[in-house]
């Protein structure tokens, strides 16, 4: 599914002016659509609900359509995604049994789902300004519910606000009241999905464009290296750091020149872990045909050499995207691999500037030029121009003067011990120094490096 296989929801499209049949669906350049109305498409001027889909999208079956959201499967291949067209009702009444329903639906699908639209109402009061600062019954209700279904906000590009009302500032209220929430499935499925809120145009909404497969924007080539805690439990690691560490040069020296030989080794012995983890999986598949033909000491020990690297491999898989996600709180002990993968897309998703309001108030997208604004903006920001210079005045009697004791203690250098200790109090996968080596390479190879880091 790519971004120009397109599925476009209507919501409120008013009764006077549309009609449930596929004539009635207005004319869009080049493209074929089928269209499915919701069960009460208008009442009158209350608006309603309508879905239209291009034909090559893929196989499109309507599981349910409903006056307040219209349910799709669609495959495409081997894809498949369940689609849930919303649009709350605006009463607080109308739209109360409207979260019940969506419940019993989510819970029933298995596969990726997307539910998104307009849900008429706020999560948070930052979604909001202007009119009543506080949280409705009704907002906190829909926040449960998304907690409680465990469904993730897939976030926004663009404008924060999707809805806004008012001609003067006075009267001027604004709120995020359409969103694209997933399951953790769907997200990891579609890890770089992005939805970005359109300017408004003819309506008092925003359009939202959901992309499975967006633009790719940046270099791979210019990632910082960073060290993976997942290494140390490889067979050959310390082997490597032991022969590869130069005890001649100081340390960030000598963690240049790791880099390098990390780099190297992880492409053509440690490997791409989803790769191995395809490959013995297909091993352990073969041994075991084998075995329901021939039994055979040779082919129970080379299974159970097999499940034991499967095992070290589900670790390192559990470790790289622990450390990667940056949670803390999760206790150990059971596999936590796809909490930690679901945690670390998330927060990635969050933490990537993709696009940036330049001082015009245009919206920047290109990287070279969201490049140019960020250090434009760092420039200006720690420059002495239009800066006060504010010095405090000294106090009239001065410094307090340090005895002669407090100088000799400052000026006593750390010792071998002070190092160690202070190494290992630090959290093993705190975020690493620039040079890409966190708390947990040294904990673990002290051996090899502290005379080094010492010196």
């Amino acid at each position: 599914m790519t971004q120009r296989k397109r599925l476009l929801l209507f919501t409120r499209p008013r009764a006077s002016s549309l009609s449930c049949s596929d004539e009635s669906v207005p004319p869009l350049p080049n493209d074929t659509y089928k269209t499915e109305p919701s069960e009460k498409l208008a009442e009158g001027h209350s608006g309603g609900l309508w879905l239209l889909w291009r034909q090559g999208i893929g196989e499109v079956e309507v599981f349910g359509s409903e006056s307040q959201f219209i349910h799709v499967k669609v495959t495409k291949e081997s894809e498949v995604v369940h689609f849930v067209a919303v649009y709350a009702a605006p009463s607080v009444s109308r739209r109360a049994g409207l979260w019940g329903q969506l419940r019993d639906l989510i819970q029933g699908v298995s596969e990726p789902i997307i539910v998104g639209g307009d849900f008429n109402t706020i999560v948070r009061i930052d979604e909001r300004t202007g009119g009543n600062g506080r949280l409705s019954p009704d907002s906190l209700a829909f926040g449960d519910w998304i907690n409680e279904l465990s469904l993730i906000d897939m976030g926004f590009k663009g404008n924060q606000y999707t809805w806004k009302r008012g001609k003067e500032e006075r009267f001027f209220v604004a709120k995020r009241l359409d969103r694209v929430l997933c399951c953790a499935q769907s997200r990891l499925k579609w890890q770089e999905a992005t939805v970005t809120h359109l300017p408004f145009l003819s309506s008092d909404h925003a359009a939202l464009y959901l992309q499975f497969v967006p633009e790719v924007h940046g270099d791979a080539r210019r990632r910082p290296f960073r060290f993976e805690a997942a290494w140390l439990s490889h067979s050959s690691f310390k082997e490597l750091i032991s022969a590869s560490w130069d005890a001649t040069l100081d340390t960030q020296r000598a963690l240049s020149k790791l880099q390098d030989v990390l780099k190297k080794w992880n492409r053509d012995v440690f490997g791409d872990v989803r790769k191995r983890k395809e490959k013995l999986v297909k091993e352990l598949q073969e041994v075991q045909v084998e075995l329901e033909n021939m039994c055979s000491d040779e082919l129970l020990q080379r299974e159970a050499d097999l499940l034991k690297e499967f095992d070290t491999l589900l670790e390192q898989e559990e470790m790289i995207w622990a450390q990667k996600s940056r949670e803390k709180w999760v206790a150990h002990g059971d596999r936590n691999t796809t909490f930690f993968h679901t945690s670390t897309i998330i927060r990635r998703r969050r933490n990537r500037i993709e696009m940036l309001k330049d001082d015009a108030g245009a919206w920047i997208s290109d990287t070279p030029e969201l490049e140019k604004l960020a250090m434009s903006y760092y420039q200006r920001l720690y420059s002495l121009q239009d800066v006060d210079q504010v010095v405090v005045p000294l106090p009239a009697e001065g410094f307090v003067e340090l005895t002669q004791l407090q100088l000799r203690d400052l000026n006593i250098p750390f010792s071998e011990e002070d190092i160690v200790k202070a190494v290992r109090s630090m959290g093993s996968l705190k975020a690493p120094e620039p040079d890409g080596f966190q708390p947990v390479f040294y904990q673990k190879c002290w051996t090899e490096v502290g005379a080094s880091v010492t010196r």
